[in-house]
């Protein structure tokens, strides 16, 4: 029964990572999108970026949302592995590895989708900066959220 908790906690905890993924990937996409309608004349208000930031993040977020779920499942389930065999360094393995997540989940919709970038605030360096730096937060987080070490009283 101890393990089928562990489980469904260790799920849970792979949930709330990938929630921030989305928020801070599908939110920076938004801006990146909105900035660069805004340098060609748009003149976008606040209200304006806040309500279609919570458009993007109900309706790409959860298409987008789906594969970086299962881009960090994939970097999780390996990071545990890898962890396993050098027994240090856990939160680096898992930010890396979701970083790296994300990277390879914006290169492969590219490639199967006619080398046409989906996520358009991730076209540029630093857009695709932006969405792997919210894959490696996620990583952390669930670093974090999953270390078992009990802390000496």
């Amino acid at each position: 029964m101890a393990i089928f908790i562990k489980v469904l906690k260790t799920i849970g905890f792979w949930l709330v990572s990938t929630l921030i993924a989305i928020l801070i990937g599908v939110s920076a996409q938004t801006q990146f999108v909105l900035n660069r309608l805004d340098q060609i004349g748009g003149n976008v208000s606040f209200q304006e970026r806040l309500s279609t930031t919570l458009f993007d993040l109900q309706h790409l977020g959860s298409l987008y949302g789906l594969f970086i779920a299962i881009a960090l499942g994939v970097a999780f389930l390996l990071s545990g592995l890898l962890f396993r065999f050098v027994k240090f360094g856990r939160p680096i393995i898992y930010t890396v590895a979701g970083s790296l997540a994300i990277l390879v989940l914006l290169f492969s919709m590219k490639a199967a989708f006619f080398n046409i970038h989906m996520i358009a605030g991730a076209r540029d360096f630093l857009g695709i900066l932006f969405q792997v730096l919210a894959g490696g937060i996620a990583g952390y987080v669930f670093s974090r959220l999953t270390d078992n070490k009990k802390e000496a009283n």
